[in-house]
């Protein structure tokens, strides 16, 4: 059974999965933006006590944290391209393009470069998405070489010119390249006043931390994959502790080959439907589907590594 058939046979039993309210919706984006102010606020405090290694750690592991809640902002981002995080089509589009000004993107290019991936996984010359980090070979066989270069990419900076831009096209509507220049005079006025604040819990977080993590991501659900014939077979599920799901995975964003098979479930429910898919002979058979990674399970040597 292809990708395309088990699609079929799921469809129907996958439809009428809710997305939220409006109200819901803007909650959970706000949610999403206070616990980043708030984490902020603690870089500051911790900024003010003596300086231990304690204090460095728990500064670090803030900066960490604030890059995995911006990614789970990204992850907002992609269910709006998708439709599936409100019920209301134009709040997806409002909502998307709040979350892509907080991140300095454009929700039009992120739409439009995302759902080429989608019909196109692979294919550098029609995924835009993937078309510009060609040069790090997603698609080389996994061998301890590319698995080390994988991991030590990022460490290097490599991604950055790949990952990080600020775009400032209108595409979305002037509201929103002002809202980026108001957001950019923010972290601007916060360096001039709290410079040590500013580089740490804003600068590296939105700069580094999240691009860092979203390189990562794309290894984990796509490497040594990536141009496989069957969509069964070209993207992977992450099925870590719940912990490291919640964390680096925030928004079911570990159950990437389900995303793939049914981009039209909403996130909050690529759980269900991959328990429901597990129940499936062919799904089982397919390691990248179902084979967890965890120290008391056996792990293929990528999950090894990483």
């Amino acid at each position: 059974m292809s990708g395309q058939t088990l699609r079929k046979a799921y469809m129907r039993r996958f439809a009428g999965m809710t997305r939220y309210s409006r109200a819901v919706s803007w909650m959970v984006v706000g949610a999403y933006i206070g616990v980043v102010i708030a984490a902020i606020a603690l870089g500051a405090y911790l900024l003010s006590l003596p300086v231990t290694v304690w204090t460095v750690a728990l500064m670090a592991l803030t900066s960490i944290f604030i890059g995995t809640r911006l990614r789970g902002i990204n992850n907002i981002v992609h269910e709006c391209c998708h439709s599936t995080f409100s019920q209301n089509r134009e709040d997806n589009v409002q909502i998307g393009r709040v979350c892509t000004s907080i991140l300095m993107k454009n929700f039009r290019k992120y739409r439009d470069d995302h759902l080429s991936h989608h019909a196109n996984n692979g294919d550098y010359e029609n995924d835009a998405e993937f078309k510009v980090i060609e040069k790090f070979g997603l698609h080389d066989p996994l061998t301890a070489r590319t698995i080390f270069r994988h991991f030590v990419t990022p460490l290097l900076g490599r991604h950055l010119p790949y990952y990080v831009s600020i775009n400032m096209s209108g595409d979305d509507g002037r509201f929103y390249v002002w809202l980026k220049l108001v957001l950019l005079a923010g972290i601007a006025t916060l360096f001039v006043v709290s410079p040590l604040v500013a580089i740490f819990f804003v600068i590296v977080p939105l700069f580094y931390v999240y691009p860092t993590l979203n390189f990562w991501t794309d290894c984990l659900d796509h490497a040594g994959l990536l141009g496989a014939e069957d969509e069964l077979k070209a993207s992977r599920n992450v099925l870590a502790p719940s912990v490291i799901r919640l964390l680096f995975f925030p928004r079911n964003d570990s159950y990437h080959l389900v995303h793939h098979l049914f981009p039209q479930i909403p996130a909050r429910h690529l759980h269900r439907a991959h328990a429901e898919l597990s129940k499936d002979p062919t799904y089982q058979s397919v390691p990248s589907a179902v084979q967890p990674v965890g120290p008391r399970l056996e792990k293929s040597r990528f999950e090894q590594v990483l």
